[in-house]
């Protein structure tokens, strides 16, 4: 079986169908994704229907969580404890979900915070972060020991995740880790949308990089007069690089009432 795994799309359409695009080339059996679907782009309700519409298996990511939390709607599925934007970041998820629907919402309500399947005598964990939580991160340049305690609960021939926005593999002594970096924005300095194929019979990884038009994604943002700034939001696109917005960290709802 050949699978394509995405992840990390947030609004971006232009990315996403260029991406898809190219998925289709590469004549795959299966297509996975792993959330973070529409929060930090102008087209959020578009590529919710979009990923809808294709049936593509999917998972929650953090950003799906903080637009669930800031409608006051629970993730069904999701054991993570609920998050209370600042009031500074509500601007931003406001405009998002005036420009999502009640089926958009729906959708992410009921996304699963894991997907398993087995195939090929091997089993595969797909998630948006790590198997603790979606919002903790494995990062390229972990060391060895901080990886294996990151697993070591967890049974899977293959760990594949997203998140961080940067591609990489790693080979553990019981399990393969597979990151398909980001459609929507990268944050390694290519500007090109990625997704990863495994081929699971030969066990093959082919990380792979898309050129889209950047441009136009930039021209959508201004014409929808885009919560971030579309020459912010451009720059961002063009580096490869997305510069940390300035409000406080968000808190979860637990931490309020201790």
């Amino acid at each position: 079986m050949k699978l394509a795994i995405l992840s990390d799309i947030h609004g971006n359409l232009t990315a996403l169908d260029a991406v898809l695009n190219d998925v289709a080339y590469e004549s795959v059996d299966k297509v996975i994704c792993l959330g973070d679907i529409a929060y930090k782009g102008p087209e959020p309700s578009e590529c919710v229907s979009k990923i809808q519409k294709l049936d593509i298996p999917c998972v929650y990511g953090n950003t799906d969580l903080y637009l669930l939390g800031a409608m006051g709607i629970k993730n069904l599925q999701s054991h993570e404890p609920s998050y209370i934007p600042s009031p500074y970041e509500l601007p931003y998820l406001n405009w998002h979900i005036e420009h999502m629907s009640k089926s958009d919402n729906e959708y992410l309500s009921k996304l699963p915070f894991e997907y398993r399947f087995e195939v090929d005598d091997q089993s595969f964990l797909f998630v948006h972060g790590t198997p603790k939580d979606c919002y903790s991160a494995i990062q390229p340049h972990d060391s060895i020991q901080h990886v294996e305690s990151s697993i070591s609960n967890i049974s899977a021939d293959w760990l594949i995740m997203g998140h961080i926005h940067k591609q990489f593999i790693f080979r553990s002594a019981n399990t393969v880790l597979v990151n398909t970096g980001a459609v929507g924005f990268s944050l390694d300095g290519d500007p090109r949308a990625a997704y990863v194929t495994i081929d699971t019979t030969r066990g093959k990884v082919t990380l792979h990089r898309v050129n889209y038009d950047i441009e136009k994604a930039v021209q959508i943002a201004k014409k929808r007069d885009f919560c971030f700034s579309p020459e912010w939001y451009g720059e961002a696109l063009r580096k490869g690089w997305w510069e940390p917005i300035p409000y406080p960290e968000r808190v979860k709802i637990d931490q309020l009432n201790r």
